[in-house]
């Protein structure tokens, strides 16, 4: 028995990829060093671009969480492991990277450490949701799983390295894992697309 995969999956990555280039935008506006402060009209669109990020960002949550819904009320047909893994082990894994990165990085904990763990809890999780519907082999989970942890990781140094350097090298590292997840969310949204 073929799953149909909800149409949210798709709209949560598309939401979700607007919400890194708004917040790429919103990070140009007010952190390139190559830029003079951001002041009047400026500022205003800067300040628009987060707003638009949040926005899309919460769009996102909600709609993958939607789409998540969905298959677990459809039939199981491949093993998969329970949904309430993936929010158990993305709170454990904050509370233990951010303990790490303070304790032994000096790296203040900001909000870029939540939204990353709390990106590759629920890209783990929708991965794991598609596995378990039948919607996704198991090869490609296992592909997708290990892109998701090397995105991760990737952000987790970008993360512990930023207060370490430049100016201008600290506003590319800051760019960096926006650009990345933005990209990832749209490759996602058009590979959902077709299952």
């Amino acid at each position: 028995m073929e799953t149909t995969v909800p149409g949210t999956l798709v709209w949560g990555h598309a939401a979700l990829a607007v919400c890194a280039a708004l917040y790429l935008a919103w990070w140009w506006t007010f952190f390139n060093p190559a830029m003079p402060k951001a002041t009047g009209a400026l500022y205003a669109v800067g300040v628009g671009f987060i707003l638009g990020a949040v926005a899309f960002g919460i769009a996102a949550v909600v709609l993958l969480a939607m789409g998540l819904g969905a298959l677990a009320g459809a039939p199981q047909v491949g093993s998969a492991a329970p949904g309430w893994a993936f929010a158990v082990g993305g709170v454990l894994a904050y509370v233990l990277l951010a303990f790490v990165t303070v304790r032994f990085f000096q790296r203040p904990v900001t909000t870029e450490l939540l939204l990353f763990v709390l990106w590759a809890a629920l890209e783990l999780a929708v991965a794991n949701a598609l596995l378990g519907a039948g919607a996704l082999p198991v090869g490609a989970f296992w592909v997708l799983a290990a892109v998701i942890v090397l995105v991760t990781a990737a952000n987790l140094v970008c993360y512990v390295l930023y207060f370490r350097l430049g100016p201008l090298a600290s506003f590319v590292d800051g760019a960096a894992p926006l650009a990345v997840v933005g990209v990832l969310a749209a490759v996602l949204a058009a590979i959902i697309a077709r299952l």
